[in-house]
């Protein structure tokens, strides 16, 4: 078989021809037939909307080819972030990508290009025609095993800040050792900062919905990470019943699937997990894969009764019921990690609602308050937020952000005035200014700002009398930060503003965009001074250096420059890293640059000859904001965890793991000693410095 040549042309009139056999171009059409001078196409698998998969033949092993066959814009970003996430996640129970798998072709006599992606193929069948061929349900046992496995795929999933948006039978295949794998990453997507804007705008970002399977979040078009977790119970309650949950009633009052009686040998110590993972509200579901695998840890399949805490790691809006007795939870420490003033996190997020438990105790207002914002979250955006928005100022006391609490949205940026008197935080389409030292707001919330449109970056002059915020509208705006008085608008991009920042002198600001540019503008008079050309992809941060003579700007194009302020020349371009870049800083003393990308890296260069210092290794996911202390001893990494970095030595000082989603942006105290953190999971959070 390995001869057989099916042509990839869309208009070849015989693709299928056995004549093409072992031959390198179609006799029918002159396309190659071998791409890639390897991948032998031998039988389509199917298809339908923009693409088509097939069996091909690579040098003896069979593989699969996914094809995009339209150039839709949004259809190849989804394309390309698919073969992104693939060929960066490396676990037996996710389809394998090499890094050269990803290519484009090109028909012969034809200027249309189409998007190729090759992939592990899977052997066995899928859990759907698995069970069917089976022809009974699955034990509770072996339902624990396949839990555990599909939870430890996602946390490889999740820790690269996506989520899978379709999990159901049909896409989990079963090879012959048992190993589960989760197929079908079309449909994933990036837990952005702008995604979840989106979501807090109540825009319907998702249109992937599997009758019986999907959330209801997801069905009103404001899918979650959580979502993940509903469709992965509604999956075991096909598993274990051998009937779809569209087959069991939902009970009216609360809306939870009424499945049990369907799954008699179930124990209620694995119901409870199947349950927890199905809650309605995106909020009483566990908040990540560990959450699922240390509720598993505690299930006793061995005991004569097994069972579950009565307290589940859960947000504090859910209890399931054990069976019998209250087992020992057993506790975790943390081992060198920081403690946030607002909270005091231990490893587990366990200890985060007991803390909350202990918080809350006896103070009725607060519970009114915390309830009351819960619930409008549920009908505003269908999603309970998993936590309040939570700040403690420098004072040793704790704080809960007046104002609208329940309108709090997703932490797209944050930004410490030089005085350290105010901090301000950016969502979609609304900006706060709190006092820091109350935290309270200074003035009531800047809504329906940037157009309603995600705000994207935010800055403070050096002497913090102005705010200025970039966002999707294209548009940098410049306020009062006393009073919150929009000062002026400038029409600054041709497409959306990533990133701002002050000179020195607070007389000139610099805007980064999309469009590919920076701009540098007059913040007296609003009118452009230059603008500096030349990378090839979108500009996602920007510096000043302190002595106003040096730009540093990262981009998509995987490269960071130094611009010469005076001149708007170049002065270097420094490359090396293996992704987008997406954050720059200058050290205080104005001699090194760091740099963070998507390759989960941050990266000193010499700003004088532009040659790499040192490389900082360890955050489990895209670098995507970093700052160096004003002490210059630590420097500070926010992606998917925080890293404090030692300077002096090069290595880890502590790393903090508080948000349930990745940090957007973190800003340090003037005086070094304490820093802050945003993040889209609707929280700020003050960390003392170790």
């Amino acid at each position: 078989m390995a001869s057989v040549s099916y042509c990839l042309n869309p208009k070849c009139p015989n693709p299928s021809d056995p004549a093409n056999s072992g031959k390198s171009v179609c006799i029918h059409c002159g396309s190659e037939l071998l791409l890639q001078g390897r991948y032998r196409l031998v039988a389509p698998l199917g298809g339908g909307g923009f693409g088509r998969t097939f069996e091909v033949d690579d040098n003896g092993a069979r593989r699969v080819l996914k094809v995009l066959l339209k150039e839709h814009p949004k259809a190849v970003e989804l394309f390309k972030q698919e073969a992104d996430v693939l060929v960066r996640l490396r676990h037996p129970g996710i389809p394998k990508v090499d890094r050269d798998g990803y290519f484009t072709f090109t028909p012969a006599h034809s200027t249309e290009s189409f998007h190729c992606l090759v992939m592990e193929k899977i052997a066995g069948a899928n859990l759907q025609d698995w069970l069917k061929h089976r022809g009974r349900p699955i034990s509770q046992e072996q339902a624990v095993n396949w839990l555990k496995q599909l939870s430890e795929i996602l946390d490889q999933v999740h820790r690269l800040n996506y989520f899978h948006r379709d999990i159901k039978p049909h896409n989990i295949m079963c090879k012959p050792n048992g190993q589960l794998v989760l197929i079908d990453f079309g449909t994933a997507r990036e837990v952005s900062a702008t995604y979840f804007a989106k979501v807090g705008q109540g825009q319907n970002v998702t249109g992937i919905v599997s009758p019986g399977y999907t959330p209801p979040e997801q069905t009103n078009g404001k899918a979650v990470p959580q979502s993940d977790f509903f469709a992965l119970g509604r999956t075991f309650v096909y598993l274990l019943t051998g009937k779809p949950p569209t087959a069991f009633p939902e009970n009216p009052r609360t809306g939870r699937l009424m499945w049990r009686k369907g799954a008699p040998q179930v124990s209620d110590a694995v119901a409870n997990v199947i349950d927890y993972l199905m809650a309605p509200f995106p909020g009483n579901r566990p908040q990540s894969p560990q959450m699922v695998l240390q509720c598993l840890e505690e299930i006793n399949l061995d005991g004569a009764e097994s069972q579950l805490p009565t307290q589940l790691p859960t947000t504090g809006q859910t209890k399931l019921r054990a069976t019998s007795g209250t087992p020992e939870v057993k506790k975790q420490t943390s081992v060198n990690r920081l403690r946030p003033l607002n909270s005091g996190l231990k490893k587990t997020e366990k200890d985060v609602f007991d803390w909350k438990k202990k918080l809350l105790a006896g103070t009725a207002v607060l519970m009114v308050s915390i309830g009351a914002s819960q619930i409008y979250g549920s009908l505003r955006y269908g999603v309970f937020p998993a936590n309040p928005v939570w700040l403690l100022s420098t004072l040793p006391s704790t704080h809960l952000l007046q104002g609208k609490l329940d309108n709090l949205e997703s932490v797209n940026a944050i930004a410490l005035s030089p005085n350290g008197q105010t901090l301000v935080s950016a969502s979609s389409g609304t900006i706060r200014i709190w006092n820091v030292r109350t935290g309270r707001l200074r003035v009531p919330p800047l809504n329906s700002v940037h157009s309603k449109k995600s705000v994207n970056t935010l800055a403070v002059s050096p002497d913090s009398s102005i705010l200025a915020s970039g966002g999707d509208d294209k548009k940098v705006i410049l306020w009062d930060l006393k009073t919150g008085r929009r000062m002026r608008t400038i029409s600054a991009h041709t497409a959306a503003v990533n990133a701002i920042a002050f000179s020195r002198d607070g007389q000139t600001l610099a805007s980064g965009s999309d469009d590919k540019t920076i701009r540098l503008w007059n913040v007296r008079t609003g009118s452009r001074l230059r603008t500096l050309s030349g990378h090839a992809g979108g500009v996602n941060a920007i510096a000043l250096s302190r002595d106003g003579k040096t730009l540093a700007s990262g981009s998509e194009d995987k490269t960071l420059r130094l611009w010469n302020l005076s001149t708007g020349e170049v002065r270097r371009i420094i490359t090396g890293h293996g992704g987008p870049v997406t954050a720059v800083a200058f050290s205080p003393n104005g001699k090194i640059v760091a740099s963070a990308s998507t390759d989960n890296t941050i990266r000193l260069s010499n700003v004088q000859d532009g040659k790499r210092t040192r490389t900082f290794k360890g955050h489990s996911s895209w670098v995507r904001t970093i700052a160096f202390s004003p002490d210059s001893r630590t420097l500070i990494g926010g992606g998917g965890d925080i890293i404090v970095w030692d300077l002096k030595t090069g290595k880890e000082r502590s790393t903090l793991s508080g948000h349930t989603q990745f940090v957007s942006s973190v800003a340090i105290s003037k005086d070094s000693k304490t820093f802050v953190s945003g993040s889209p999971d609707r929280t700020i959070k003050i960390w003392r410095m170790p």
